[in-house]
C-alpha cells in the first residue's frame, strides 16, 4: 500500500519498483530545469554553469516552440537565449533537433539571433511573411521529436546535476 496525492492506493510491488526510478529521474529533470531557470534569472546567462545554460535554453526552446513555434520563441523574451539552442541540444546529444534549431536561427543571417528582444522583434517584423513557411515547417519537424529528448536529458542531468 502507498500514499499518492493524499490517498491510499495499492500498487503491486513489482510495478512500484519499476516506476519509482523513472519518477525520480523525472523529478531530477524538473529540479534541474528549476535550478537552471532560477540561476539564469539571478545571475544572467554568462554567469551560470554550462549545464544550467543547457537546461535553461532547452526549456525555453521547447516551451516556446511547442506553444507557438520558432516565431514565438524569437519574438518573446525567451528568445534572448535562443542563440544557444543548437549548442544546448548538441550538448545532450539531440543532434537532429540541433540541426532544426540551426536552420530556424539561420533566418537571422551570419550574425545569428540578437540577444536583445526588441532588436529581434524589429527584425522579425521587417521580414513580414518572408520566412513564415520555412519556420512552420521547422516547427512541425521539431515537435515530432526526432531525438528522444527525455532520455537524453535524463542522462545529461544524471551526469551534470
Amino acid at each position: 500500500m502507498c500514499m499518492a496525492f493524499g490517498h491510499f492506493c495499492t500498487t503491486p510491488t513489482s510495478l512500484r519498483a519499476q516506476v519509482a526510478p523513472a519518477l525520480n529521474v523525472i523529478m531530477d529533470i524538473e529540479q534541474a530545469f528549476e535550478i537552471s531557470l532560477l540561476q539564469l534569472e539571478k545571475h544572467g546567462f554568462e554567469c551560470i554553469r554550462e549545464p544550467e545554460r543547457v537546461m535553461a535554453t532547452i526549456w525555453a526552446v521547447e516551451a516556446e516552440v511547442n506553444n507557438g513555434g520558432f516565431d514565438q520563441l524569437f519574438y518573446n523574451s525567451a528568445g534572448d537565449i535562443s542563440f544557444y539552442a543548437s549548442i544546448a541540444l548538441k550538448s545532450i546529444g539531440a543532434d537532429s533537433m540541433a540541426r532544426i534549431a540551426e536552420e530556424a536561427l539561420s533566418i537571422f543571417g551570419s550574425t545569428g539571433a540578437p540577444r536583445d528582444c526588441r532588436e529581434r522583434q524589429e527584425i522579425l517584423i521587417s521580414f513580414g511573411e518572408k520566412y513564415e513557411d520555412k519556420l512552420e515547417a521547422l516547427d512541425l519537424e521539431f515537435t515530432e521529436y526526432p531525438d528522444d529528448v527525455q532520455e537524453l536529458m535524463e542522462a545529461y542531468v544524471e551526469i551534470n546535476f
